[in-house]
């Protein structure tokens, strides 16, 4: 839709290129780029700087970081042709591999979509800093292809990926959404291979047996009021092929309150069952690290001191099975445009 500011963009670093002198070059050749049948092009940058200090019996750590810096890209040539770019660095996690998602989008009501993207496996639905126990297990960027049918009301869509560990595509995963009028949105949606999760996939460097995952959740809008629920889990015992089974379940309960123009507020309570942490070992087998908490209930306050900036302070009170439970404080600043 912004066809001037690709051109404005065009010139501007056709300009910083070739020098000021040829600064009517520049101009044409960015008007020119501009005609290229773009209908719609839209960008955004992200960035998160947190600093956290957490106490665990009596072990206590703390730390400062860049956590995010984030950049997507959509582009449309037509109404049922589009692309999508998006780049992320966190730090200590994708500092090496940066291309977050890249996929084609072909058709509207039907459409079908291919490339590497964040599969419709989880809602994840928050409006805390901290990534909820439903992400830690479900989450899964995949390349991949799917086909789906949406409507203002709807949308269903289902895939396939090859994974981690396959010689030949045998996974796949399906999902279904529903807007429920203007208030509410419920989904549901299941993976053939729990263990394909990127929560999951370094436990299954030892060649475990394959279960299924399924999940839903509901997202209700009132008003300045949000409420939402997730839950997302194993259908079958996961055998990982050590020695270790079990059979993993999260769960995250939200309530949230935008107030006072510019300030936001939220609760909540997470859960998880049978939920390992895995790290590799170079030279030996993955080990378990060991289980995410088990409880956790906490709050958060926003406050947006700028149309483009926002500061969080979020605390969690995680209980953890077996050993002393952890306090969790952590500041956020974040910046968008």
């Amino acid at each position: 839709m912004i066809k001037g500011k690709l051109l404005k963009t065009a010139a501007v670093t056709a300009v910083c290129l070739n020098g000021f002198a040829q600064q009517e070059d520049a101009a044409e050749q960015a008007r020119a780029m501009a005609s290229r049948a773009v209908e719609n092009f839209e960008w955004g940058l992200l960035f998160e700087a947190e600093g956290f200090y957490a106490k665990t019996g009596g072990e206590q750590d703390s730390d400062i970081a860049l956590a995010t810096v984030e950049f997507v890209m959509d582009a449309a040539v037509s109404e049922w042709l589009s692309g999508h770019v998006g780049l992320l660095w966190e730090q200590d996690d994708t500092e090496e591999n940066n291309l977050d998602e890249a996929y084609i989008i072909i058709g509207t009501d039907l459409y079908a979509q291919a490339g590497k993207y964040y599969l419709p496996f989880g809602n994840f639905e928050t409006v805390f800093i901290s990534d909820p126990l439903t992400l830690e297990l479900a989450e899964i960027n995949k390349s991949s292809v799917l086909v789906g049918a949406a409507s203002e009301r709807f949308d269903v869509s289902a895939g396939a990926f090859k994974g981690e560990y396959d010689g030949v595509i045998q996974s796949g995963y399906a999902a279904v959404n529903v807007n429920v009028g203007e208030t509410a949105v419920i989904g549901a949606y299941v993976l053939f291979d729990l263990l394909e999760t990127d929560g999951l996939a370094d436990l299954n460097a030892e060649g475990g047996t394959r279960a299924p995952g399924a999940g839903g959740y509901i997202n209700v809008y009132v008003g300045p009021v949000m409420l939402n629920a997730e839950v997302v889990s194993a259908l079958d015992t996961v055998d990982f092929g050590f020695g270790q089974k079990m059979q993993p379940i999260a769960y995250n309960i939200e309530g949230s309150f935008r107030f006072a123009e510019h300030w936001g507020a939220g609760i909540k309570y997470e859960g998880s069952d049978e939920f390992w942490t895995g790290v590799d070992t170079p030279g030996a087998p993955t080990a378990l690290e060991g289980l995410f908490h088990e409880h956790g209930v906490g709050g958060v306050i926003a406050y947006g001191f700028h149309d483009n900036a926002v500061i969080g302070v979020e605390y969690m009170r995680l209980m953890n099975k077996g050993t002393a439970d952890t306090d969790l404080v952590t500041v956020q600043l974040a910046f968008e445009i």
